[in-house]
This record gives structure tokens, sequence and C-alpha cells, in this order.
């Protein structure tokens, strides 16, 4: 396909015969370009016309496939449906559309057939949880992990089927013999340690799993040994049925379950981040000159205003310390800053942005001097000044004069300035998890300071909350660690009232847009469709599929 738009204009022109294009009453102009004449005029109003038509054609063509392959094509249409066919192609396909993102709806439908070919079987299950929630899952049926106890005149597969050695477990030595690990498992072997190893991919005993961005293959090194990770993808020690409710860590081994481990999200910080040192554009962010080409980054300026955002599907990671003296509107959007960013004078707007200390000494308590969405905070420091806010996660420090947040996680308590622990003096806060909830004001004087806890100069402050959405239940994360993978996520184990209390059902915090919570429930939901009757799918998080098995010894 041609890499041109097409340009009907120019073709109706050219097929034209050559007197009447000679006749036509074009000008040259004094810089040295033509004038189209009435005959050329005549043929773009067609060709307008000619190339509308031809671009609605081209899409009604796209809008067959429900998944989207390459770039754009040379119309800068997007080479798959437009977002509101989906629907209307599930219908067709009799497919329930359950992903909360538009990548995992185009994958149900494109791939519903060959899952319903493939149904109950561990790779379907597997390509399931890859194409709506982004996650590699190792799958572990239930059944496997019961105890058993061996049969009379069972037969042994040859040790190379499990990648050891043929005649290593020699039947003449019982202490060797029962190591066999085609052998059932009954009880667990003290003398050894059984993990996940790495192995050739073409052992038959080999998995293919991608730990960190890295395919690499793995098989289970002994195992009837103890196992080194409990409850992991490599926890295969032999248990009796766990008939308890299927959890994050308990009532895996049941026959009639599919466990799922699954690895932690990333969140904000990659394990190999791309990184750019600010001193290397400052002077172009600040003056408004183009980048470097080689960057990852975009600068957009204007009068009065910076805009400097990320390339790429994670935050980039801005090194070095961050400080604008100038008197602009800045605006960043998926940036990691690594150090402290420090404005002068001038006003902050942030999405899908990571700062490890932010401060603000721009003095404004009616427009807000930062609007933040769905960004992570260390600290976050604007006294004097008015700070909104939505999906924030705010880990350690936050001093602002008045506060508009919402669908937010606070674990420090909200201060007004940094001498003393008067809250905010007034704002609001909804949907959001708070350290503390305050008393009720006093029905006949509001401003009365009769919490403590809740007073900003000697009297009550005006920070409203909506206390039937906010929580003080204290979240579980993978880690609060600033930079480190998993940071601010929120753990599988935590409330469902924060993983599912924002406005809109989503989790609460710095995740919320990438729904996090609601993809992982969407994998279960969908293998209720995907699995035989009876069978529960159940997600395990697994923090040992971050890091790539080691090699033998």
């Amino acid at each position: 396909m041609s890499t041109r738009p097409m340009d009907f204009a120019t073709l109706l022109y050219r097929q034209l015969p050559e007197v009447f294009r000679e006749r036509d009453n074009s000008s040259e102009l004094p810089d040295g370009s033509r004038l189209p004449g009435d005959l050329a005029r005549l043929c773009a109003t067609w060709g307008d016309l000619l190339d509308a038509l031809y671009r609605t054609q081209l899409q009604r063509y796209y809008d067959i496939f429900p998944d989207q392959e390459g770039d754009r094509d040379a119309e800068g249409l997007a080479r798959g449906c437009q977002p509101w066919v989906l629907p209307y192609l599930a219908q067709l396909l009799d497919v329930q559309l359950i992903a909360p993102l538009e990548s995992g709806r185009r994958e149900e439908i494109a791939r519903a057939i060959a899952w319903r070919q493939r149904k109950g079987t561990p790779q379907s299950v597997e390509e399931i949880a890859d194409s709506i929630a982004g996650i590699e899952v190792e799958v572990s049926e239930g059944f496997r992990r019961l105890a058993t106890t061996p049969r009379a005149g069972f037969t042994l597969l040859p040790e190379s089927v499990f990648g050891e050695p043929d005649g290593r477990f020699d039947r003449r030595f019982r202490l060797q013999r029962v190591e066999h690990p085609g052998l059932p498992g009954g009880s667990v072997d003290f003398r050894r340690a059984s993990r996940a190893i790495r192995a050739d991919a073409d052992s038959p005993a080999s998995q293919t799993t991608t730990f960190a961005g890295t395919a690499v293959a793995w098989r289970q090194k002994w195992p009837h040994g103890v196992p080194c990770f409990a409850l992991s993808f490599q926890d295969v020690a032999p248990r009796t049925a766990d008939l308890r409710t299927a959890g994050a860590a308990r009532g895996h081994a049941h026959p009639r379950r599919v466990i799922l481990h699954a690895p932690p999200f990333a969140g904000f910080f990659a394990p190999q981040p791309v990184s750019v040192q600010w001193t290397a554009i400052r002077d172009a962010v600040i003056a408004g000159d183009a980048l470097p080409a080689d960057l990852p980054l975009r600068l957009v300026s204007a009068p009065g205003s910076r805009t400097l955002s990320g390339l790429g599907e994670t935050p980039v990671r801005i090194r070095g310390v961050v400080e604008l003296d100038e008197v602009l509107d800045w605006s960043f959007a998926n940036l990691w800053f690594d150090n402290r960013l420090e404005v002068s004078d001038g006003r902050v707007a942030a999405t899908g942005c990571a700062f490890r200390e932010l401060q603000i000494n721009t003095i404004d308590a009616a427009r807000p001097v930062l609007a933040a969405h769905a960004s992570l905070f260390k600290r976050l420091l604007a006294p004097r000044s008015l700070v909104s806010g939505e999906y924030l996660t705010i880990l350690e420090r936050l001093v602002c004069e008045r506060l508009q947040l919402s669908d937010s996680i606070l674990m420090p308590a909200p201060h007004k300035d940094l001498l003393d622990n008067d809250v905010p003096v007034g704002g609001c806060i909804r949907f959001s998890r708070l350290p503390y909830m305050p008393l009720p004001p006093d029905p006949d004087d509001p401003s009365l300071a009769n919490d403590p806890r809740w007073q900003a100069q000697g009297r009550r402050s005006m920070l409203r909350l909506h206390a039937a959405s906010c929580t003080t239940l204290t979240p579980i994360f993978w880690n609060t660690d600033f930079g480190e993978p998993g940071c601010a996520v929120l753990h599988p184990s935590a409330d469902d009232r924060l993983r599912f209390g924002a406005e809109d059902g989503g989790e609460m915090g710095a995740c919320h847009v990438l729904a996090y919570t609601l993809r992982e429930r969407a994998v279960i939901d969908k293998l209720k469709d995907f699995l035989p009757v009876g069978i529960e799918a159940v997600l395990a998080p697994d923090a040992s599929l971050v890091c790539a098995p080691p090699q033998p010894r």
C-alpha cells in the first residue's frame, strides 16, 4: 500500500487533456509559486469529495477487524476497527466484553474462536490472562498438588523426561529411588530443596516464562524437596486437600481449582528505565528550544508555558535536582523525577508522573499551583497554596494551605505548613483513603475546634470530608520503596474498599488509570466461561516471578 495519502484532486487534474490545463487561468505569484486556476479549483472541489468517500470506504474495511496491526496508514487511519464498533463485533460472535482496557477488549474478540477451541486447557488460561490483564501467569492445576499414594506396579517414566540423566535414581538403592521425580508425592523430603532452575529449551521437562522482560526456559528441581518459596509457582510440595475458601494464600491444593501465579505490576517504575540527565536538557527546556532527536522526550513550548512529556509505555527517569525559577506554567506527563523538583514562581500540571519530592514556592490559595492527575508523590510541599489532585498516592508528607483531593490514597496526615500539625484550612476530600477521620462538626458552631486533630489556626479546619466515601483502612502495597518496581501498587490482599473504592469502581490511588485491580478481576470473571463446570480460578500473587531462576549447580 502506498505511503502517501490519496489526492484525487491532483489525479483528476492530471487526467484532463493537456489543452485544457494549458488554457486554465492560473497565475504566478511573486514568490515563484503558482495560483491555481478555475479548472484546478473545480478539480480540487471534486477531489475533496472523492477523498472523503475513499477514506469512508477504507474505514469501513478496517472496521471489520477488531485487532489493530502496525502503524496508521497513509490516510492517518488506524489499521483496525474504531472503539465504538467493538460491542457490535462482540455481539456478532457472542462475546461478553469484560476487559477494562480497549486493548484487552480487542483481544477478547479477535481470539474468541481460538479460545473456545482450546477451552479448559492451561494454554488457553495463560492466553486469556495475557490478553486481558497483560500479565504472563504460571498455571498450576490444584489436583497436581494433592498428596497421593503410590500404586503397586506403577510404571515410572525415564528420568530424562523430567530433565535428569537416565539411571540417576537407581532402583537398587531405596534412598535414591524415592527421589525419582516421577513418583507420586506423599511427604516432603527434607534432604533436598525444591525450586525452579534454568534448563535447556529442548528438554521435555522445561517451560518458558518471561521474567522481567526476558524469556527463560526452566524446570523444577527436586520436586519432592522442601519448597524454597512457599505458595509460589516453584512450590510443588504435596498437600492434603485444602477445603478453605480460595484466596491469595490459601485453598490452592484442591482438585477443583486452577491457580494463576501472577507477578506484581511494575507501576511507575520499570525494572530497566530509560534515564535522562536534567543538566543535558535544562537549557533547552527553559528556553523552549528543540530537544535532541535521540532523547525519549517531547517538548512543546508556548508563550508562558512549557510541556515536557516522556515517550514510551513507562515514565522516563529524570535524574538530578531540577530547579525552575522562571515564571511559567509547567506541564509534565509520563516522567519520573528521581530527585527534588523545586518550582520557585510558577504552576505545575502533572499527569502520570512520579515525584520523589515536589516543592512549589508559589503563593496562591485561590487557584491551584498544582493540578495533578494519576501521579505518585513521596513528598509534596506547597505551603500557603492550593493543591488539586485526582488519583494520587502520597507516601510520606503533604503540606498545603488548601486541598482538593479525590480518589486518592493519602498515607500521611495533611498539614498546612512546616511548623505545626495544623491541617489545611479548607478544601474537600472525597473517595479517598486518609489516616484519620475527623469528628463531625458541632451543629451549633461549625467552626468550633471540637477535634484537636482537625484544626487550623486555633479553629476547626474548613477542610470538608465526604465521610461516606472515604476510609482509614491501611493499604497493602507490594512495596513502598520509591523507585522500585511495584511501589505504591495495591497488593491483591488489600481490602476491596481500596481496590474498588474509587468513584467509578476502580482502585484508589495513582495506579487508577492503569486499572490493575480491574484487570485482575476481569481475568477471573472471563475464566468462568472458559473452564470446565465446577473449576474455580484463583489469582495468586507471586513475587518470585520477577527474578529468573538460577543456573543449575
